[in-house]
């Protein structure tokens, strides 16, 4: 007799399940995107968040006109400052993962934007600030390596997005100055 593998896999996948708090939520849906698409989701947020607060947003383009690249030394443009933006849900620890926070790629501040079942979080801070830890401790991704690094953020350690305007601002003004005195 076959074992029924659909009703083995549903067993397993059931015993692995951490979405509990999501169900019944305001942003539930975005426990239902693919890794990649959480990163989507969250450069759509920030490019409209920027458009209804005035701000100037881009991304990088293709030199062909094909659409936004995938592969960028930057993510988004903020008035005149280019961000590394990672977007991340809560986690069953209470904590947000920001993954794949790379050094040696061309961006001037890192933009992280944490979702929980119920509220958006965000913080940001200078490359400088990154490099130095001011931002937290980063861990290498892979064993060995130092490419690609993880930030972990505990809920309630980011900015309620509600101070998304005011902290951008006064950032791209202190990158702005630190530019004007190091030329």
């Amino acid at each position: 007799m076959q074992p029924d593998a659909e009703a083995i896999l549903l067993d397993v996948l059931a015993s692995y399940s951490d979405a509990d708090k999501w169900v019944d939520t305001p942003f539930e849906a975005i426990k239902r995107l693919s890794n990649t698409k959480v990163g989507d989701a969250g450069q759509d947020f920030v490019e409209r968040l920027c458009d209804e607060l005035g701000f100037e947003a881009e991304f990088p383009e293709h030199p062909e006109g094909k659409g936004r690249q995938r592969q960028s030394p930057w993510d988004i443009r903020i008035e005149s400052v280019t961000f590394e933006l990672k977007t991340a849900t809560e986690d069953v620890g209470g904590s947000f993962q920001f993954n794949h926070i790379r050094y040696h790629r061309a961006y001037e501040a890192l933009l992280c934007v944490g979702i929980s079942p119920d509220q958006i979080e965000f913080d940001a801070w200078s490359k400088a600030a990154v490099a130095t830890g001011e931002a937290g401790h980063l861990v290498s991704m892979e064993k060995g390596g130092s490419v690609s690094h993880k930030l972990a953020k505990r809920r309630g350690k980011l900015r309620p997005i509600h101070e998304f305007e005011n902290h951008i601002l006064d950032l791209v003004a202190a990158i702005d100055q630190h530019r004007r005195e190091s030329s």
